[in-house]
């Protein structure tokens, strides 16, 4: 797709790629009918979507094109149906059949290109492979960036497991260090941020409350990763929540690639 006539050098000046993925839009998450599945069949069912107000269908359904199922054995898993997304929301079904946390992901990477050909400013979004394939013969001064992001939620049939989940080591990605289902009020929870599998020191979060809707405040907690790129939530009240982070590196040289990456978690905390 080809789009005139901003580019990515005036995204990099306007600091946009430093912002947050869902800053300019809305919060993106994925919201399962139950965190911990005790039905005879061990089924499931997840909404995805983007929303002002959290956990609300006041937006738009999020494309489920890169849907990533992990067991509690670390085999993947397909969701045994999904509903196209609609205007405000998509929807799939997935059925547990193991004991223990599975962990359920939207994963989608991505470019954002801008260059000029024949005199004319122009920019490219969509894969990788898409970029190389469209990429014209007389590109000039291609600036190129990654983009990466990672929208996802845990549950478990039964119980929850007691082994933490196996890094990717792909963009930003959250390891819970304790269970992170079954979750009450005055728990405690740690857990570890990694960027491309090494753990990432110093890095800001977000953690929000749903219900904002009926709240004149967002109620918004901002968390910090310590040297080892730990960081612990107490769960200070039942309900759910949404996590997030994002990281931009750092731009140099009028050639350089710049990359930046989101990651979202919701979890649901119920009364002790």
């Amino acid at each position: 797709m080809f789009i005139t006539p901003i580019s990515l050098r005036s995204l990099l000046a306007a600091g946009l790629l430093s912002a947050p993925l869902w800053a300019a839009a809305h919060h993106p998450w994925l919201l399962p009918t139950q965190t911990v599945v005790d039905n005879p069949e061990g089924l499931v069912s997840v909404d995805a979507a983007a929303s002002e107000d959290l956990f609300e269908y006041d937006a738009r359904g999020l494309a489920l094109d890169g849907l990533v199922i992990t067991g509690p054995d670390g085999a993947s898993l397909s969701p045994k149906a999904v509903n196209a997304a609609s205007r405000h929301r998509a929807s799939f079904e997935l059925s547990l059949p193991l004991p223990g946390t599975y962990r359920v992901a939207n994963v989608t990477q991505g470019v954002m290109v801008s260059y000029t050909s024949g005199g004319e400013a122009k920019r490219f979004r969509g894969s990788a492979e898409a970029w190389e394939k469209a990429r014209p013969a007389n590109a000039d001064d291609v600036r190129l960036a990654k983009t990466a992001s990672r929208v996802e939620t845990f549950v478990a049939r039964e119980r929850p497991s007691d082994k933490p989940f196996a890094p990717t080591g792909k963009g930003l990605e959250l390891i819970p260090l304790d269970p992170p289902v079954d979750l009450s009020d005055g728990d405690r929870t740690r857990f570890r941020l990694l960027l491309d599998g090494q753990p990432l020191a110093d890095a800001p979060l977000s953690l929000l409350r749903g219900g904002n809707r009926y709240r004149y405040q967002m109620g918004e907690l901002l968390l910090r990763t310590d040297a080892r790129g730990e960081f612990v939530v107490t769960w200070a009240e039942a309900g759910r929540y949404w996590l997030g982070a994002n990281h931009a590196a750092p731009v140099t040289g009028d050639n350089a690639q710049a990359s930046r990456a989101s990651y979202t978690a919701t979890l649901e905390v119920r009364p002790r």
